[in-house]
């Protein structure tokens, strides 16, 4: 291999192009062709009725349950719709708030607003996860849940936030979008919250494109989670009785729930692959100055879908960035290196109406702005956090051209930056 960098005049390590990600969507095969078209051939496309119901998503619902090992799922439209009904399940109205990660997807803050509630952000540990200490810093009597999510494909350290929770009367939402399949020492993502979320969109370990589904334990939160996605209208009771309320559509299609009971057999194939290939990824910089691998709650669980690489401060990660384009193997850097709160529209907390929002102050009795310096450690933190995105289509090639790619870069680090680095 060439020593000279890329961005140097050398020749690059690898000259086409690096594989995509959608883990789930690059498995979908003759499987999920066979699954659509039977509930096409049924003309029955509806979950809870038609000419010849398959009822796929019941059965999809019955699967990720038994997977998982909790008592009930509800399949709905979407990984926000999920967060939606998960919230509204539990009670979350105006006046409260959720506390939610500094590092996200805004479709976690989107869904609290949805409910008319008040996101408050907690800070974050080494793994880029929320953490019980910032929790209990942000928690106040107006505190309804903690969301609790377990970021690209592997769980944050779960026990201490439900030891929160239930010290301090608060739920725990699990937001497992990122991570189906992951494991917290021998229990999958998704089993211990008190109500808890998946996604199977686009980016997901497994897809039908779009799609969710709320998992709980507690049979009124269940038939509460059933109503909120079928217009506030109670169906089949488990012995939980719940009346009518305003609600809204967010139901399942029987395309949706066919294709994805193809996906959830395929997953430990997938995890298999993308954890061999990931790992030859990792390994290339273990012990490597300057970039060290994210630490994690329980490394035996995580999915595989995204290793991350972390850089020991922000000008050495912008310089690594560029270098890898260079070499052929870029490196993608999560929602542009900042806390979700520091994003345009949250920072004016601008709402789709010109009325009172959830920070108003008739309805609202808490303080509650966004903008730098809410999260400290999020705010040094994610400038130095980097990824690769894995799929089915990763070659273990592949993951040797990023290695070689990674050692090639760090090996020539300029000492000013590295020196920076150990005095930071």
């Amino acid at each position: 291999m060439n020593g000279k960098l890329a961005i140097n005049g050398g020749t690059p390590v690898r000259t086409t192009p690096l594989p995509g990600p959608y883990p789930g969507a690059t498995i979908i095969g003759e499987e999920e062709k066979r699954a659509v078209n039977e509930v096409l051939e049924r003309r029955s496309p509806f979950r809870y009725y038609g000419p010849d119901p398959a009822y796929a998503v019941n059965a999809l619902e019955q699967t990720v349950a038994s997977l998982i090992g909790i008592e009930h799922a509800v399949g709905v439209t979407s990984g926000t719709a999920a967060l939606i009904v998960a919230l509204r399940a539990l009670g979350v109205g105006p006046g409260d708030e959720v506390i939610v990660p500094a590092a996200t997807f805004y479709g976690c803050v989107n869904a609290v607003v949805a409910c008319q509630a008040v996101p408050i952000f907690a800070d974050l540990d080494d793994s880029v996860s929320i953490f019980a200490e910032s929790v209990e810093r942000v928690i106040t009597p107006r505190t309804r849940a903690v969301m609790v999510v377990h970021w690209r494909g592997a769980a944050a350290d779960l026990q201490p936030l439900l030891d929160v929770g239930k010290r301090r009367g608060v739920a725990i939402l699990e937001d497992c979008a990122q991570s189906f399949g992951a494991e917290y020492h021998g229990r999958y993502v998704g089993a211990l919250g008190d109500v808890n979320i998946f996604s199977f969109q686009m980016n997901k370990v497994i897809s039908a494109g779009e799609g969710g589904m709320v998992v709980t334990n507690d049979p009124m939160l269940h038939q509460r989670a059933v109503a909120c996605q079928d217009q506030g209208t109670p169906r089949k009771s488990d012995g939980a009785e719940v009346p009518p309320f305003f609600g809204e559509n967010y139901r399942m299609s029987e395309l949706t729930a066919a294709v994805l009971l193809e996906q959830v057999k395929k997953l430990d194939r997938l995890r298999a692959h993308v954890r061999h290939v990931g790992e030859i990824i990792l390994e290339s910089v273990r012990d490597v100055p300057g970039v060290s691998v994210r630490p994690l709650a329980d490394p035996n669980g995580d999915t595989g879908v995204s290793p991350v690489l972390i850089f020991e401060t922000p000008e050495l990660c912008a310089w690594a960035r560029q270098a890898l384009a260079a070499e052929g193997v870029p490196i993608k850097f999560p929602y542009g290196g900042v806390p979700v709160y520091m994003h345009e529209p949250i920072v004016q907390k601008r709402m789709w109406h010109d009325g009172p929002s959830p920070w108003d102050s008739r309805i609202y009795s808490g303080e509650a702005d966004y903008g730098p310096g809410l999260c400290p450690r999020a705010e040094e933190l994610m400038p130095r956090v980097c990824e690769y995105h894995l799929s089915m289509d990763w070659t273990e090639q592949d993951a040797r051209d990023v290695a070689d790619g990674l050692r090639k870069v760090m090996q020539a680090v300029p000492s000013d930056l590295l020196a920076v680095a150990r005095v930071s």
